[in-house]
This record gives C-alpha cells, structure tokens and sequence, in this order.
C-alpha cells in the first residue's frame, strides 16, 4: 500500500475533506498542539503551496486517538498522503463486507463485495477522503464478534466506533448494554477490555495534545458556531429533513426534534426488547439505524453504514425483509443520480424502512 501512495500517480483530491485529517497530521508530527488551530494553521501554511489569503484550515472535529492512528499521514506529501488514505478506507470497507458476509455462500459473498463498493454513499466517503469507515469497521467487527464472542475484537470495535462520536456513540451504547445484559464471561472480560481501552486512549490522547480534554471540548462548542455547521444547508437527516419543513431550518431547531425521535425510538425499542434482545445484530442495527434518523449532523455520505442493516437483513431475514434490502439499495442511488442532493431524502426512508425490517426480523426469530 505504501509503494502504491509513493509511486502510483493518481488524481484524488487534497483540497477536500481528506485536508482536515492530513493538516491535523503534519501538526503532531510537528510537534504542535492539533487542537490549536493558530499553531497547525501554521504547519499548514509553511507545507502547502497555497496564498496565505486563500488558504481555509477545515477543522478535525474529532478526538485525539483518531489522529494518532494515522500520525504518518503527516510525514508524506498531501498527494501521496491522500492516496495511502483512500487504500486505507478501501481496506476497512472490504474488511467490512467480509466480516458483515461470514457465514454465507461464496458466490453471494463475492457479489457482496461489489455491491458495497458501489453504493453511492460509499463512493462519495472514497472521494472525498471522509472519515466514516472506521465506525463502519466497528459496527461490521461487533456485529461479527459479539455473535462469536470474541472478546480482542469486540474491545477493537468498541474503540473503533468512538472515531467519529456522533454517529458511532448510538451503536457503542447498544453493544454496551448488549455486553452489560448478558452477565455471562465474556460480557464481563469484554466490558473491563472496554474500560481499560478507553482509559488508555485518553492517556494517548495527550501525547496529540497536552491540553487536549479542555481544548477537544472548545474547539468543538467553536466549531458548531460556524456557519455551515449551524445551518447544516448541506445535512442529510430527518431532523434538519423536518426543521425545514416545519420550523425554521436551522440546525438548534433540528436538535429539539431529534430528542423526540429518539424517545420515539426508545419507546419502540423497549416495546419490541424481548424480540430485539435475542440477537446482538439486531441490537446492533437497531442502534446504528436509530443514530440515521436520530442524527442531526448527517452528510449522505454518513449512510454508507447502511451496508451492515443490509447484510444482517440479507442473510436472516424472509421475503419482505430481502425485498426492503433490495428497495432500500437501489431507490436512494436512482434519486441520487437523478436528483442530486434532493435525493438525500430516500436515504432517510431507506433507514426507516430497513428499522422496520430489522424489527420484522426480530419477530420472525422470537
């Protein structure tokens, strides 16, 4: 992968969401503070060979341990950085697809693969250089280890889904009950990986910055002012979905309806626990599903965790279930590709209908 970066010549754009994640990097292998926007804004500078009046710092609104993992991203040049990264993301996507298809055929695993490289969500993350496969990775390992009780991979998921916290927290919070719920061994060596991991991530975090636990938090609150961020004009959920059609579009008026669709979603899930509760997947899915509709800082791209509802519905699921799986896939890209960013709104139904799929699962196995 790394003779690839150095000396495959591509074209993948630098400019784009993967500059955050590559700005942030050259800033700790410099030594400055990744949450100080003023010293990696000068890192920055001095690497890139764009004016000084036009250069734009896009914020890395995520935690420490993220950046570390990839800290060598910063001793290449933003080409070949870039390159490694998208081999980075094509591997978690593939792992992903094996893990979420073990157990099935070798003709319908092979067709899987395809299949999830070409869902435009995750087409869009690839282009871009987004930051959503390691929670998808997550998701895929947990779905995976939690069914095989494997406990090294179930704490690796568990960290992996804390990358991007406001899509991945939803999904920790289901394995975590999952784990708690089952009083058995393996939830109680897995819940103490769990706790001793996150520990040490915070440990870590310091080395990234040593004021990381104030400044993390800061430049957050900092970020959510922003005007892009608090209009969310380009944010693909049902909350901003119904702010717009009913209030006044704005990202705060998104949050208060989010915090009834997930007492909504609470309440479903308490009324189908006994069902849902038989399986981790289903916990799992219910999970990540709710954080799609729950989630008022959603891009399309976000939904590219739609591949682990697909697979878990895929491979347990009746008639009705595969045909919502096959509605949900196809539906959202023709109106992506015939309508643009108007089409984000079938990514939302498409969620919606593969929740009440997972639920109809649910109570076919009960």
């Amino acid at each position: 992968m790394l003779a690839v970066a150095l000396y495959m010549p591509t074209a993948l754009p630098t400019g784009s969401d993967f500059s955050a994640l590559y700005n942030t990097t050259l800033a700790l292998v410099n030594g400055a503070p990744i949450y100080d926007l003023d010293a990696v804004q000068a890192v920055a500078m001095r690497a890139s060979d764009v004016p000084p009046d036009k250069f734009f710092l896009a914020r890395f609104p995520y935690p420490p341990w993220y950046a570390l993992s990839v800290f060598y991203l910063g001793y290449l040049p933003a080409q070949n950085a870039a390159t490694l990264w998208f081999e980075w993301n094509l591997a978690m996507l593939f792992t992903s697809v094996w893990l979420l298809t073990d157990g099935w055929n070798g003709r319908a695993r092979l067709v899987a693969f395809p299949l999830g490289l070409f869902f435009l969500p995750v087409l869009g993350t690839l282009s871009v250089g987004q930051y959503d496969f390691p929670v998808l990775l997550g998701a895929s390992l947990l779905i995976y280890s939690l069914r095989k009780e494997n406990t090294t991979l179930t704490v690796l998921g568990m960290i992996l889904l804390t990358f991007k916290p406001h899509i991945g927290a939803l999904i920790f919070l289901a394995a975590l009950g999952w784990l708690i719920g089952r009083r058995n061994d393996f939830g109680r060596r897995a819940l103490r990986g769990v706790l001793i991991a996150c520990a040490l991530l915070c440990i870590l975090g310091f080395l990234a910055d040593s004021k990381w636990i104030l400044s993390y938090p800061a430049m957050l609150l900092n970020y959510q002012g922003e005007g892009n961020v608090a209009s969310c004009s380009e944010c693909a959920s049902l909350p901003v979905f119904l702010s717009r059609w009913l209030l006044d579009g704005s990202l705060a008026s998104a949050a208060r309806i989010a915090l009834g669709i997930l007492l909504a979603l609470i309440g479903i899930f308490i009324w189908n626990r006994n069902r849902l509760t038989k399986s981790p997947e289903s916990v799992l899915t219910f999970g990540l599903l709710a954080t799609l509709q729950v989630s008022p800082y959603l891009y399309n791209y976000d939904f590219l965790l739609l591949l682990a509802p697909f697979a878990v519905l895929t491979a347990g699921g009746m008639f009705f279930q595969r045909a919502v799986v096959i509605l949900s896939y196809l539906v959202p890209m023709i109106a992506l590709l015939t309508l643009g960013r108007d089409g984000n709104v079938f990514l939302i139904l498409a969620a919606m209908a593969l929740l009440w799929g997972i639920i109809g699962r649910s109570q076919n196995s009960a």
